[in-house]
């Protein structure tokens, strides 16, 4: 029975499963969020709190366990946390910085209700520039303002946390878990048990009809780095999908359990991940997943706006669709992709900084 490394090497570390993910978890999002923008807020409360339930809880999590998986890959191969470090800024803030100057230069000032005088001198304009930070709004001053709901950006509620994954895998370099992954594995079962008794306890407010937690995509991160250091000694197998597929449907069904799903959602994840799967058009444009992720809400809402002819839930998503995949063609190719290009410039630079700034300390205490 192949393990999960066995598997990633009969691909030769390229399996292209990872990538359809990316693209199948960015359109189901777009299409979960056709339910906001067309019907309210209100109108997602049924389905949160019914047998749909655990389908839409799996979504924002397998997005974490699949970055998890990768990025504890990207930690062991450089070795070097500060250079691990600036390969996760180099891939994720520049598409960021620019989906959020976009939306308040370009989409904000064409849509605003407002002269353009008081929407630029408007603090909710100034402080929506935080979103690059992870200080997330929501708004923009006088934007769909007549919409079912005025958030520009929801998607970005995820921001914050993927930011604490990077703090919480940098603990885990840090400690040096990540050569000890029996003992990592065992602090994140005791982790989740922890977490799902606080549940039961309801040490927090629980949330019966409503998105994943912070906390549970965290989790979902973390198992998905469990999963890549136990990847030579855990099988690549159909049945433990099949297994992990049931127990993350039943555990996602409520609010209590949903730390337990952790685990199993991560394998289903890795599991379709590591698949290699024949390439169609759907990879000739690149990674456009995260393009299509960060634009696809403001263009909903943009199209929502502006074709109040199709504003049912399928031509939403449709026609957003459609354009949320030009503009995450071009974050790839204009923004995403040249920025990883100058990843080996970058890290020379921050490597040689920081052995430097290592050397300068180590004759500091010398010296003291």
């Amino acid at each position: 029975m192949a393990s999960l490394e066995q598997t990633s090497l009969l691909a030769s570390h390229r399996s292209t499963g990872f990538d359809y993910i990316r693209i199948v978890l960015s359109i189901a999002i777009i299409a979960w969020h056709s339910v906001l923008v067309t019907m309210g807020p209100a109108a997602e409360v049924p389905f949160y709190s019914g047998p749909l339930r655990p389908m839409l809880h799996f979504l924002v999590p397998s997005f974490f366990a699949l970055s998890g998986y990768l990025v504890a890959g990207s930690l062991l191969r450089t070795d070097h946390l500060p250079t691990f470090l600036t390969l996760r800024v180099l891939r994720i803030f520049p598409a960021l910085c620019c989906e959020v100057v976009i939306s308040a230069l370009i989409i904000g000032t064409l849509l605003t209700t407002l002269p353009l005088a008081d929407y630029f001198s408007d603090r909710v304009f100034h402080r929506y520039f935080l979103n690059v930070i992870g200080e997330i709004r929501y708004h923009l001053p006088g934007v769909f303002a007549s919409n079912t709901t005025t958030t520009v950006n929801v998607q970005l509620w995820t921001i914050p946390y993927e930011l604490k994954c990077y703090i919480g895998i940098s603990l885990v370099s840090w400690l040096t878990l990540h050569r000890r992954p029996r003992i990592f594995v065992a602090l994140l079962i005791v982790a989740t048990l922890l977490l799902t008794v606080m549940n039961y306890s309801h040490f927090w407010e629980m949330d019966y009809a409503g998105r994943p937690t912070g906390r549970s995509v965290v989790l979902a991160f973390l198992w998905g780095v469990a999963f890549y250091l136990l990847r030579t000694k855990i099988p690549h197998n159909i049945y433990l999908f099949c297994a992990a597929l049931a127990a993350s449907w039943m555990f996602l069904k409520q609010p209590e359990t949903e730390f337990l799903a952790s685990p199993a959602l991560a394998y289903v994840t890795v599991y379709v991940g590591l698949l290699q799967v024949r390439r169609t058009f759907l990879l000739l444009a690149g990674d456009i997943s995260y393009g299509i992720y960060l634009y696809g809400f403001v263009i909903q809402q943009a199209v929502y706006q502006l074709l109040p002819n199709y504003r049912a839930w399928h031509e939403n998503f449709l026609i957003s669709l459609a354009i949320a995949c030009v503009f995450g063609y071009v974050s790839w190719v204009g923004v995403e992709s040249p920025a990883l290009g100058k990843k080996k410039v970058v890290v020379q630079f921050v490597k040689s900084l920081s052995d430097r700034l290592e050397a300068f300390a180590r004759r500091s205490v010398r010296s003291s």
